[in-house]
């Protein structure tokens, strides 16, 4: 039934008119829009792609830094540092530091 009524359709409004060659500029028209529409969600999509890859490397990044900052506090207390300069000849002074003051 649906299919009759279409071919009705097609054979007393569309292929009588020639519609493609009477309206070519509407065609043409409508196929730049779908292309437009194509290429842009193509962009849209490598964008997002592009932005998640951004925020894996900027997670990584950042655990990166935790780890280092941490390593750096450790390296940094007083203890360590007189384990690494024990290492080379260097031994903690036994007196106690003074201030020098000098008057003008």
């Amino acid at each position: 039934m649906l299919g009759s009524r279409f071919k009705g359709f097609y054979a007393d409004k569309l292929a009588s008119k020639n519609l493609l060659a009477t309206s070519w500029r509407m065609v043409l028209f409508i196929s730049s829009l779908a292309i437009l529409v194509i290429y842009s969600s193509h962009k849209v999509d490598q964008k997002v792609i592009r932005i998640s890859n951004l925020n894996e490397e900027l997670k990584d990044l950042r655990s990166r830094h935790i780890d280092m900052r941490t390593q750096l506090m450790s390296l940094s207390k007083t203890t360590k540092v007189a384990e690494e300069v024990e290492k080379l000849g260097l031994y903690e002074s036994l007196d106690a530091p003074f201030k020098i003051q000098i008057q003008d």
